[in-house]
């Protein structure tokens, strides 16, 4: 990843306000299908290092989709909780990110 890179948030209002307060410049308080269809456009972009989204948009991604985001070793997705629940399905952890951001496998 560049140092030029951005990092980007995709979700609903009180998630992206959170990180807009953090400092990142580009975000997206989008839902649902709208919310897959812009991660989707934002897979393409080259200067998006990393892409923090809602794990509630999640249950919008239709299969293509999906295995487009585990295939992508940039930019990196990173689905977070939301205040809206979707539990706690089969989260990626850091220790994966890193493994396939950087091909390093952090197991001990």
């Amino acid at each position: 990843m560049e140092a030029t890179d951005k990092t980007v948030v995709i979700g609903e209002e009180s998630l992206t306000l959170g990180f807009r307060l953090a400092g990142i410049s580009e975000w997206y308080p989008l839902e649902g299908e709208q919310a897959a269809s812009k991660l989707s456009e934002l897979l393409k972009r080259t200067d998006v290092g990393i892409i923090i989204a809602s794990n509630v948009i999640r249950k919008s991604l239709d299969w293509r989709l999906e295995n487009a985001i585990e295939a992508s070793s940039k930019p990196i997705v990173v689905f977070v909780p939301s205040r809206k629940g979707g539990g706690e399905e089969s989260e990626m952890s850091l220790r994966e990110l890193i493994r396939r951001s950087i091909g390093i496998n952090l197991e001990s």
